[in-house]
């Protein structure tokens, strides 16, 4: 029931939500919580069927949201939102990073423990250590971006993100859009799959593969200009022939000379 009514609005969320209460009641049984013989009620539960999403920033979007970046009062949340923009890092793993994770000589972001499991280094491109640089400190907290809160770090930035994208006339990009865009862009200046794998710290390729569609369009653009080049290779060898007047001279040999 629980899931069918969390289905109605968001049916993903009600995925993950059916998830969490199935791993609960195996770890409640395996505490002694439940009896052995009570069973798991999410087993056996439809879930509702997904699809990849595949929205991410397109250049001509691209100028909009800064702008509304460069709008944001909050330092804090203007240096989050330009991070998550540059590196692709996932918004639990930015926004719990602690400055003793970040290399700034050799302008790293390193996660010791981020979803897939084994530690992952984004690299920080120049702006982002410029966004670093700006990133106000307080002593006693360790958070690369704190919170509000004495040794906390920034919880929420959904408030903040509205505002962002309602001025970018943006509205049906979600936050995590953000890291959607850096892996398409990747792809579309031709990086391949096991790069752009690499960059986001995916641990399966199959995650990956969402850009296989972004990298055959490179490949179709780099094999239009190959066979561009031929045609030029081509007509520019028929005109060498058309303007090659062959003599009528008894040596052949002497008739090619000048061909």
């Amino acid at each position: 029931m629980l899931h069918t009514q969390v289905s109605k609005a968001t049916p993903g969320q009600a995925n993950r939500l059916l998830a969490i209460i199935k791993t609960m009641w195996k770890k409640a049984a395996i505490w002694g919580y439940v009896t052995d013989n009570h069973g798991n009620p999410a087993i056996g539960v439809q879930m509702n069927k997904e699809f990849a999403r595949e929205r991410f920033i397109k250049p001509s979007e691209l100028p909009r949201l800064v702008a509304a970046f460069e709008q944001e009062p909050d330092i804090r949340v203007r240096s989050a939102l330009w991070l998550f923009l540059l590196t692709g890092a996932r918004k639990s793993e930015l926004l719990q990073a602690r400055w003793e994770h970040v290399d700034l000589e050799r302008r790293e972001l390193r996660i010791p423990k981020p979803k897939q499991g084994k530690p992952h280094v984004y690299p920080l491109p120049m702006r982002a250590m410029e966004m670093l640089e700006q990133m106000p400190r307080f002593s006693g907290n360790p958070y690369v971006i704190p919170g509000d809160k004495e040794g906390s770090h920034l919880v929420n930035i959904s408030k903040a993100w509205n505002r962002v994208r309602a001025r970018a006339e943006l509205k049906d990009v979600r936050l995590h859009d953000l890291r959607r865009s850096v892996g398409s862009w990747l792809a579309m200046s031709g990086h391949s799959l096991p790069v752009i794998g690499k960059v986001l710290g995916h641990s399966s390729p199959r995650t990956t593969q969402i850009y296989a569609r972004l990298t055959d369009d490179v490949a179709r653009v780099a094999l239009e200009g190959h066979s561009q080049k031929l045609i030029e290779v081509l007509q520019s060898a028929d005109a060498k022939v058309n303007n090659c007047k062959l003599p009528i001279v008894a040596s052949t040999e002497s008739a090619f000379d000048n061909c």
